[in-house]
């Protein structure tokens, strides 16, 4: 993704594209599931006058506006997602990695057994799964 489609993503959904909300998208971009810690220090890598107040406000206001996700995890920490598609993460409680995973036949089939529990109202819209493991780098 280059700058010019990452301003026109940001402006459309009302994002002002600054040159610091810029940097840290780009940073999301180029990390897999980073934390904010480490968003900041690749930002900081290439511009240090980036303040971290500016990185934690742009991370928010980018997942306020849907344009990333948070991901919080079984150690009780933030990730962040740029994949906006639907898919689930594989969690490692030994090396705390993120993974993406994706599987329209679990996507239906959740979705097809709520309909059939008729939940009293409870409206289902969006199947968010992490499944928890360790995952074995071969």
């Amino acid at each position: 993704m280059n700058i010019e489609d990452i301003i026109y993503l940001f402006q459309s959904k009302g994002i002002k594209a600054t040159p610091q909300r810029i940097a840290v998208y780009e940073a999301l971009l180029s990390l897999k599931h980073p934390s904010a810690e480490t968003v900041l220090e690749k930002v900081k890598s290439i511009s240090p006058t980036v303040t971290v107040a500016t990185v934690y406000n742009t991370l928010d206001c980018l997942a306020k506006a849907g344009v990333i996700e948070k991901v919080l995890t079984m150690d009780n920490k933030m990730y962040f997602d740029t994949d906006l598609t639907r898919h689930y993460h594989l969690y490692s409680e030994e090396t705390h990695e993120i993974r993406d995973f994706y599987d329209d036949e679990l996507s239906e089939l959740i979705k097809g057994f709520i309909r059939k529990k008729k939940i009293p109202g409870f409206e289902l819209k969006d199947v968010k799964i992490q499944l928890i493991g360790n995952i074995q780098n071969n």
